[in-house]
């Protein structure tokens, strides 16, 4: 054989290598995305959980939530002080959630499933609606925006 045919052999076979590297590191990039969505969906599903947990272990906080979703000012200063505080970390959850979902680490189908999930916990709650009034400006813009739609088709989310 030829120096010239060993040189096209030689093309031949890298080009099948460069090949075989670009299937390879398309696979681990894919592999890459739902292990980085999965892990998201986790991270939302834990700071979810460890918020029920607090409701159904602690009976003075949960009566606190429960007034102060109907009534931000029948709460006494300091009950005020935590019903604004885990009302943060329920919106901050739902904030990740939409956030994740824009950029695209949460799939269409889990996103409206979140975004339900808390339109239904704030449904029809003025304490929600106070208190999306007293923090709006604290939240990411797309996030106040995506809430205040809500806010324009019905008065039932925060």
């Amino acid at each position: 054989m030829k120096l010239s045919e060993w040189a096209s052999v030689a093309e031949i076979t890298s080009a099948f290598a460069v090949v075989a590297s670009l299937v390879y590191v398309g696979v681990q990039v894919s592999q890459n995305t739902i292990a980085v969505r999965q892990s998201a969906h986790q991270a939302m599903a834990d700071y979810d959980r460890e918020q029920s947990a607090l409701l159904v272990t602690d009976a003075t906080l949960r009566e606190v939530v429960m007034r102060g979703e109907e009534d931000v000012t029948s709460l006494t200063r300091d009950e005020h002080r935590q019903f604004y505080e885990f009302t943060t970390h329920m919106l901050t959850t739902w904030e990740s959630s939409f956030i994740n979902y824009e950029n695209g680490l949460v799939e269409e189908q889990m996103w409206l499933a979140w975004d339900g999930y808390f339109r239904l916990l704030s449904s029809g709650k003025e304490g929600y609606t106070t208190f999306w009034k007293d923090t709006r400006p604290q939240w990411d813009a797309r996030f106040m925006a995506h809430i205040d739609a809500l806010n324009e088709t019905s008065e039932e989310s925060p």
